[in-house]
């Protein structure tokens, strides 16, 4: 039976290192039909050109999770900037690999700006729905995953038709024993989505909310709903995506048997100055864009107000980018900021 086509989209900035260790664990994975997708947020580490010395062996990869594998290069890459990637590439360089194996091939793609997560991800998008992807993965640079972690994705689709992402279970890199995410739920009167850490789901059961460090999306969603909404720029945008497919009338299903291991935190840092903007600032706007109910509005309020009282209070210096998150909040509440210059 034919495999579906999967375009993986990996979005990079300034985090060669890990998303080269990635695109080795890619390199040995038992599914068979994909393209693998780099996205660069206009990194300035040279990124570009360190994972092209990958793609052409010069340069290698150590890992505990993985060999590296001189025989699989070198990786035929193809290379565009944003507006060809969002009208589909060029016959002439799709020919270059289309008759290459998917574990020898690779699309690299230069957004010309830092657009965030949302921005950087929905130019890959565009450019797997121009080239008729089956599905479309969102998948972390900073992970390496599990060789046979697709199948069970695959899988879970099959089973019933209403499915709009399916997610897997995620270890921690640095702990690999220890459960990042296994599952999830969401809450508007607390304005996120939140991880199981736990075994409570032994089999693929539906949830409320899918990280979106590993999402497989049937690319029929995106031609309903649309793409990730680019106003958050960091953070909620996967828990707005989720909230989005389950108002369209799809389900998020939790697969336990596919596998992959994050380096929680790698990108911005836990309790940088950019999460701690970022989130305070889009918690609010999910929760007002996704709700007029009145009473879920004054509960998100009274619970949100009193946790960023105590962070304030807590978090010493970094407390002024909770406060000003929280007034970009109100200053770009109809007009939205996608970033602030001034983190």
């Amino acid at each position: 039976m034919e495999q579906p086509l999967i375009y993986i989209i990996i979005l990079n900035y300034n985090g060669w290192q890990d998303t080269i260790e990635c695109l080795e664990s890619l390199q040995q994975i038992t599914y068979s039909n994909y393209k693998v997708v780099i996205v660069d947020n206009n990194s300035t580490d040279k990124s570009i050109f360190k994972i092209k010395d990958w793609c052409n062996g010069i340069l290698e990869i150590n890992s505990e999770f993985i060999n590296y594998n001189k025989r699989l290069k070198p990786v035929n890459y193809i290379e565009y900037d944003k507006l060809a990637a969002e009208n589909g590439g060029e016959e002439s360089k799709e020919k270059q690999i289309e008759k290459i194996d998917s574990h020898r091939k690779l699309v690299i793609i230069n957004s010309g700006k830092n657009l965030g997560f949302a921005g950087g991800n929905n130019i890959g998008i565009n450019y797997a729905l121009k080239n008729n992807a089956d599905y479309i993965m969102l998948l972390n640079n900073d992970t390496v995953v599990d060789n046979k972690f697709v199948e069970p994705l695959i899988d879970s689709f099959k089973n019933e038709t209403k499915i709009g992402i399916v997610g897997g279970k995620i270890y921690y890199y640095d702990n690999s024993q220890e459960i990042a995410f296994a599952g999830g739920k969401m809450s508007l009167i607390k304005g996120s989505g939140y991880h199981f850490h736990d075994n409570r789901f032994k089999n693929s059961t539906e949830v409320s909310f899918l990280t979106g460090c590993l999402w497989l999306i049937n690319s029929n969603i995106f031609k309903e709903i649309g793409l990730i909404d680019e106003n958050y720029f960091l953070y909620l945008e996967d828990t707005d995506f989720c909230y989005q497919v389950q108002k369209a009338g799809y389900k998020l299903i939790y697969n336990p048997d596919s596998v992959i291991y994050h380096k929680e935190g790698k990108t911005t840092g836990k309790l940088s100055s950019l999460s701690l903007y970022y989130s305070s600032r889009n918690r609010p706007y999910f929760v007002h864009k996704n709700t007029d109910n009145f009473f879920i509005i004054v509960l998100f309020w009274l619970f949100y107000i009193s946790t960023r009282i105590f962070r304030i209070i807590n978090y010493g210096k970094k407390r002024k980018y909770i406060i000003k998150g929280i007034f970009d909040f109100f200053k770009g509440h109809k007009k939205y900021q996608k970033i602030s210059k001034n983190i």
